[in-house]
């Protein structure tokens, strides 16, 4: 690679270790398979060489390469390379963030986070697309009223739109990287589960988890009891869904489908009709929620 790569790019360097600095007018590509990074003059970069090596390697952002002595421990800690910042009975929360675009730069997100959450919460960038923001629990634990606030800031203020898991408190130790490995999972799967939401915790996740472990005789009872005789009624089946997922409240169902409060209980009384299963009791709104996740994913 070294010998194709100097005659094309003569500035090429190829280090082992990540840069401390990145230079103006240097860019930094690393590569994950032989954890290397690659620098090369940007004068010499050409857009279809950009675009090829944007696709084989990662792009370093500038930001990202200077890592402070505690961003880097908790970079190392949540890799599972290092021994936790913090003392042993602290307790702390990853919120993952996942950004629409590839061109979000720290500098914007670290400024809305000190705005909103003040110097508090730790923020690190595993990848150009991807921020961790580290909580540590305290006397006032951030609501997810609040982590909803500070996405719609980062959109409206900074024009970034993001998708966020919001974790749960575990004790900083050395068996929290693989808790933090096992959110990371639970957030890709909710992004390609249910890619209309963009707020994610592990409740909201769990049941696509479960409809994956549902026997096949247990799919078959769903579908000949609910989503068979009701003609696979995508609207009846989404008006169930977030008839539970709104904790039974009409105002707010109706509110988020745009239909009158009429409307809706007209939906809610012909599924009855058709299925017996009544929406407004735990159970039966249970059930026709596993028949909704069935067969509208």
């Amino acid at each position: 690679m070294s010998t194709t790569f100097n005659s094309l790019f003569p500035s090429l360097e190829i280090l082992s270790d990540a840069p401390s600095y990145i230079r103006d007018h240097t860019y930094i590509f690393h590569d994950p398979s032989n954890n290397r990074w690659i620098c090369i003059d940007k004068m010499e970069v050409s857009p279809r060489d950009y675009d090829l090596l944007s696709l084989v390697y990662n792009e370093v952002q500038p930001s990202s390469a200077i890592l402070s002595p505690e961003v880097e421990k908790w970079m190392r800690f949540l890799n599972g390379d290092g021994p936790p910042p913090l003392k042993d009975d602290s307790e702390i929360r990853a919120v993952h963030l996942s950004f629409a675009r590839k061109d979000v730069t720290e500098v914007d997100v670290r400024e809305a986070v000190e705005a909103f959450f003040g110097n508090g919460s730790i923020l690190l960038f595993p990848s150009p697309q991807q921020a961790v923001l580290l909580e540590q629990k305290s006397e006032y634990i951030h609501s997810i009223d609040d982590y909803i606030s500070f996405a719609a800031i980062l959109e409206s203020d900074f024009f970034i739109k993001l998708k966020m898991y919001i974790g749960k408190f575990h004790t900083a130790d050395s068996m929290y990287p693989g808790q933090y490995k096992t959110e990371k999972q639970w957030f890709s799967r909710g992004i390609s589960s249910l890619p209309g939401e963009r707020i994610f915790t592990m409740e909201r996740v769990f049941p696509t988890f479960l409809m994956d472990s549902l026997s096949g005789t247990m799919e078959n009872v769903l579908r000949k009891e609910i989503t068979e005789p009701i003609n696979y009624d995508v609207d009846m089946l989404k008006t169930v869904r977030l008839f539970f997922e709104n904790g039974f409240n009409a105002s707010v169902t109706s509110d988020k489908l745009h239909i009158h409060r009429n409307t809706l209980n007209y939906r809610l009384a012909k599924f009855q009709d058709i299925t017996g299963i009544s929406v407004r009791n735990f159970d039966g709104a249970l059930v026709a929620y596993c028949a909704s996740l069935l067969a509208i994913e």
